[in-house]
């Protein structure tokens, strides 16, 4: 059965969803589409014995001026946060198009009378107004139509990753609660102490975890993974030996919620629980330039049972999220070399909010 996406709902719209005329990049585009409605409309409504090189230039100047005029009056309401929902930026942009369309055709057509350039072909003004205001307000309309499609686009395609995010999330805690629980047994009766601490733990890790949303700080991100491990550690006692290398300023950036947990429990199940002498975890991040380096490390057994072989369900897991996150713009590789298997995530810097 297909899936339908989520809807977005237009009272969800409370940006604007036009695009910033501020921004050079969308200044540079709306030149480059105002010179092609110059072309067009001189092709169309050239006169025969007409010089087009010079029509196209007048039409070009005069296009140009409406459109360039127009961006910068909505960059300056956008600035001041007055294009805000649907209705309010569809009716300012309007008007402003509107003004600046009579206006500039005002201005024209009396600088026409003083240079008998010939351009307006002796039009009365009125008809010259009525004529320009409706081929504005008509160019204008369908453009406000495509950004409105495209930006309800957009807004689909963030609602379908969150859903995604909220799915992925959710197939995880169940095997990590299952583990847990698994852990909290095997002490309940010979430790039963150590079980209380466990459930405690337990307690703490899931409050931290249910709390968490699409995104958390790095620092949350690695006290979670603390909790988990003191969580291990209450059954694994010696065998686990866990290094910490940390060279980041964790105030500052944030992570997909449970990055960090899932590969350690990976790394705890498959490298230092099938040891008898056990082993250690070396869990490193570090920044280099605009990029999060996490490396997590681990022993290879030298014998791996058949039954912890693992589908790498959790590592795809989150390579999913994190393309989720980043837009595709991160990396996650995993290496087995010199007995040691290592799984390395290379974002880039997420600042926390």
């Amino acid at each position: 059965m297909k899936k339908t996406p989520p809807a977005i709902d237009d009272s969800e719209i409370e940006d604007c969803y036009l695009p910033d005329f501020c921004h050079p990049e969308n200044l540079l585009k709306l030149v480059l589409v105002l010179e092609l409605i110059a072309i067009v409309l001189t092709l169309a409504g050239a006169p025969k014995n007409s010089n087009l090189f010079v029509e196209l230039a007048l039409l070009s100047m005069f296009v140009q001026w409406i459109g360039l005029a127009s961006a910068g009056l909505l960059c300056m309401l956008r600035r001041q946060g007055r294009l805000r929902g649907v209705l309010q930026s569809t009716l300012l942009s309007l008007a402003v198009v509107a003004a600046v369309t009579l206006l500039m055709s005002g201005l024209g057509w009396a600088l026409e009378k003083q240079l008998y350039l010939g351009y307006f072909r002796h039009r009365p003004l009125g008809v010259i107004l009525v004529q320009h205001l409706a081929i504005a307000l008509i160019l204008y309309g369908m453009t406000l139509r495509y950004f409105f499609v495209q930006y309800r686009n957009q807004q689909t395609l963030k609602a379908e990753a969150r859903a995604r995010l909220q799915a992925l999330q959710a197939r995880i805690r169940p095997h990590f609660l299952f583990n847990s629980l698994n852990t909290i047994a095997s002490l309940t009766h010979d430790e039963p102490d150590r079980a209380e601490e466990a459930i405690e733990n337990l307690s703490d890790l899931f409050r931290a975890s249910l709390r968490a949303d699409s995104r958390v700080s790095l620092e949350s991100e690695i006290e979670l993974t603390r909790q988990y491990i003191a969580l291990e550690a209450l059954r694994l006692d010696d065998r686990l030996r866990v290094e910490w290398l940390v060279k980041a300023k964790l105030e500052r950036f944030s992570l997909p919620a449970l990055t960090l947990q899932p590969l350690v429990e990976n790394a705890i199940y498959h490298g230092i629980e099938p040891l008898a002498e056990g082993g250690e975890v070396r869990i490193e991040l570090r920044q280099t330039g605009d990029r999060l380096i996490i490396r997590i490390s681990n022993p290879l057994p030298p014998e791996r049972s058949p039954n912890r072989a693992g589908n790498r369900m959790a590592l795809e897991n989150i390579r999913e999220r994190l393309d989720l996150a980043f837009d595709g713009d991160a990396k996650i590789e995993h290496l087995e070399e010199n007995g040691l298997y290592t799984v390395s995530i290379r974002v880039p810097l997420m600042a926390a909010q």
